[in-house]
């Protein structure tokens, strides 16, 4: 095994739950200066050993735990940012199959628009059944399905041909370089119910 696997068994279950639940408390309230700043604030998965490179998947019964966490900050900011003017966008995002992927996410107006269109959109799919039937609380969100995709430009792509075999589609943006586009699996944008 080489120094910077991320392969090893991961042992201590309640040491991994405390983790989440640390985790969890630390991002309750959002970072205000971070959204008057940068016009956007955000909550990842960041817990060892889940967010080392190479990343890698949470077993189920850590992932409910996870998943019940982002319900819970996401719920958080939603009530912290009633009535705001500066909170335009507010989106829990749920990948699979990279769950380690998923997020909760904050826009100022002057970025809404840009989060809103983040992601391609894809047919509507329900959530895939190792999410939707661990966490009821899911269904108090409307639910948009979108791709999410790798972005990588013409250098990358060249240096692993390998990528070419697999499905991808090409946007050439105004600056001239084409980036490529290849499909990772789904993401779930949830929203409240009532308009934001």
């Amino acid at each position: 095994m080489t120094p910077l696997s991320n392969k090893h068994k991961v042992r201590g279950g309640q040491t991994q739950l405390r983790r989440v639940d640390q985790w969890r408390q630390q991002n309750m309230t959002p970072d205000w200066s971070h959204l008057a700043h940068s016009g956007v604030d955000y909550v990842k998965l960041w817990i060892d050993p889940w967010s080392r490179l190479p990343a890698r998947e949470p077993p189920a019964w850590l992932r409910r735990r996870m998943l019940s966490g982002l319900l819970d900050i996401h719920d958080a900011w939603a009530r912290a940012s009633a009535g705001r003017l500066d909170v335009a966008y507010l989106a829990l995002w749920l990948c699979w199959p990279h769950f380690a992927s998923s997020q909760v996410v904050m826009a100022s107006p002057e970025r809404a628009e840009m989060y809103r269109t983040m992601f391609t959109p894809a047919p509507a799919r329900p959530l895939p059944a190792q999410l939707s039937g661990q966490q009821p609380r899911l269904l108090g969100l409307n639910w948009q399905t979108g791709l999410d995709e790798a972005v990588l430009e013409g250098e990358e792509v060249a240096r692993r041909l390998s990528l070419l075999r697999r499905s991808y589609r090409v946007e050439t943006p105004s600056s001239g370089e084409p980036l490529y586009f290849f499909a990772r699996g789904h993401v779930w944008v949830g929203q409240q119910l009532e308009a934001r």
